[in-house]
């Protein structure tokens, strides 16, 4: 397929000589680069996401080892918007992760760029290797930088208030037909699953189990935190009522159980004929409920839905009554067909761009950086979202599909890095509607350390082979991470040529690293100065004539 806007056949990577803090500097190389695979132009591309997976337990982005095999699908309604960022749909609609890390991008031009009136809207589904399962709700309102975080839970090694239990060999199914009754409980007994004999177990297709199947069974607790920040789906949904409308809003959360469900030779349970899979989920004392406007006590209704883990979709599914039993509340519903289930209360609405955010700063901002912010509700200290922000100079930023007429409170997260702080008057910052057009005000404070640098990289490419030369000014995006371990992964950009890259130590050591089509590409630098000038930097005649065929085929 011939994409129209991008140089599809050029290599990738100027890394091994401008990938940040080259050699040598502030003079025209002699020699090609060495080992050059790639040139690219991002220009065309106006629109990245970059998708961070964070493992729940450590607060941290998933190490490497971590990101072997895990990838990224997406599907929705704007799905034909996603491409990478070359401009090529992805096989199988999926992005590999590195690092941590899965950058897409959105054709750039219509019916597919994102303005307020008419915001790029899919579902990312994350998928890692001992990890559950997670979706998130991705909607782009303007061009430019975008970022995503999903928080994964580590199944053999859980955050506070998320309970695991992983059942091998849970019982035995003949021809899909559950042979012995099988009870499975977490830890600490607040929810339990039942498969009655009889009942008949088929994956998507409709193919029947068979032999032993493995059962995992997961429980959030809605009160706690860390568990909420890794809520799967999200807690501000666009969901399927039971009528077939749709409808977005905020989740005010009673509980949420994820039940995995596969037999010896990796089929995936799906549905349940006769009988039916019972799920009694123990709920929180402290579960406020937005209707009575105080905690949930027996006989409250809430509606309890399904999240379709491979598409990230929401469906309403029915009512559950909380019930006192042995003392304690409960729910206990019958299910049919298998997913993640989640009790929760719909509340509001949510608006395409929500309040302009201005960051105010003691000096002048060196460079663009991001800023992680995470969104709690006041009336019950509830999480709601982690929102990312590329802060650039003075200009106003906004939150996507955020939550109307809530009043919230946003904590702040620089995330250790060595040149920007929070002011202590704005952490935390107090909101009572994120949808009012009033700007929101955040005081941030530019570290004067002097031994914390900005480091400016200037590059440009040439194609003097040729009969008329060619002369390229890359743009790309990287991230880097200090090598001792103090510090989180940092993001930073190229555009046209030029790099400004924040908080750097000169003389410290920094393993920086790009990525395409699911290969990581990497080195180790130390910075020693604060300027670094590739102007006219030859690239082999070889490379010039792949640039010029790519060319030659642009309309």
């Amino acid at each position: 397929m011939k994409i129209k806007f991008i140089l599809q056949r050029t290599a990738f990577l100027l890394l091994s000589a401008i990938l940040l803090f080259p050699v040598n500097s502030c003079k025209k190389p002699v020699n090609p680069i060495e080992g050059l695979e790639l040139i690219i132009d991002y220009n065309i591309i106006e629109t990245t996401i970059d998708i961070q997976l964070m493992d729940a337990a450590t607060g941290k982005l998933l190490t490497g080892t971590a990101s072997q095999g895990a990838f990224i699908k997406y599907a929705g309604a704007d799905e034909q918007a996603v491409v990478d960022v070359l401009g090529v749909r992805p096989a199988e609609k999926k992005f590999a992760v590195v690092r941590g890390i899965a950058t897409m991008a959105l054709v750039p031009n219509a019916p597919f760029v994102p303005t307020v009136d008419d915001p790029v809207t899919f579902n990312v589904i994350a998928q890692v290797p001992g990890y559950l399962t997670s979706t998130k709700e991705v909607s782009v309102s303007e061009t430019g930088r975008k970022f995503v975080v999903l928080s994964l839970i580590p199944l053999s090694d859980p955050p506070s208030g998320v309970y695991v239990r992983q059942e091998p060999a849970a019982t035995t199914l003949q021809g899909g037909r559950v042979i012995v009754p099988a009870t499975i409980t977490v830890p600490g007994e607040s929810a339990t699953i039942t498969l009655p004999e009889g009942m008949v177990v088929r994956d998507a297709g409709g193919n029947p189990l068979t032999g032993d199947v493995n059962v995992t069974v997961v429980r959030f607790d809605n009160t706690d935190p860390e568990a909420l920040e890794a809520f799967p789906g999200g807690l501000t949904p666009t969901v399927t009522r039971l009528d077939g409308s749709t409808l977005s809003g905020t989740f005010f959360s009673a509980g949420f159980i994820a039940i995995e469900i596969t037999d010896q030779n990796g089929n995936v349970a799906s549905t349940f004929e006769d009988g039916s899979l019972q799920l009694v989920s123990e709920i929180e004392a402290d579960t406020y409920n937005p209707i009575t406007q105080t905690t949930i006590a027996a006989g409250d209704e809430v509606p309890y839905w399904s999240l379709d883990e491979t598409t990230g979709i929401w469906t309403e599914e029915g009512i559950a009554v909380a019930e006192q039993v042995a003392g304690k509340l409960q729910f206990e519903v019958q299910l049919t067909h298998l997913s993640f289930y989640n009790f929760d209360w719909l509340i509001g609405i949510l608006c395409p761009n929500g309040s302009p955010f201005r960051f105010h700063l003691n000096a002048a901002l060196p460079a663009p950086f991001l800023i992680k912010g995470r969104v709690y509700r006041q009336v019950d200290d509830a999480f709601i979202n982690t929102i990312l922000m590329w802060v650039q100079n003075d200009q106003p930023i906004y939150t996507t599909y955020a939550p109307a007429g809530i009043p919230v409170y946003i904590v702040w997260d620089t995330e250790g890095s060595p040149f920007i702080n929070v002011d202590p008057a704005s952490q935390p910052t107090v909101i009572e509607d994120l949808c009012s057009s009033q700007p929101v005000d955040v005081n941030l404070l530019i570290n004067d350390d002097p031994n914390i640098k900005t480091i400016r990289i200037e590059v440009s490419l040439v194609c003097s082979s040729l009969e008329n030369p060619i002369v390229i000014k890359p743009s790309f995006t990287a991230n880097y991470i200090p090598v001792d371990g103090n510090g989180g992964a940092v993001s930073i950009e190229m555009v046209e040529g030029v790099a400004l890259i924040p908080g750097i130590i000169l003389g410290r050591a920094y393993y920086v690293w790009i990525t395409y089509d699911g290969v990581e590409y990497g080195k180790e630098v130390v910075a020693t100065q604060e300027n670094y000038t590739y102007i006219d930097y030859e690239i082999p005649a070889d490379v010039c004539e792949q640039v010029t065929g790519a060319l030659n085929e642009l309309p």
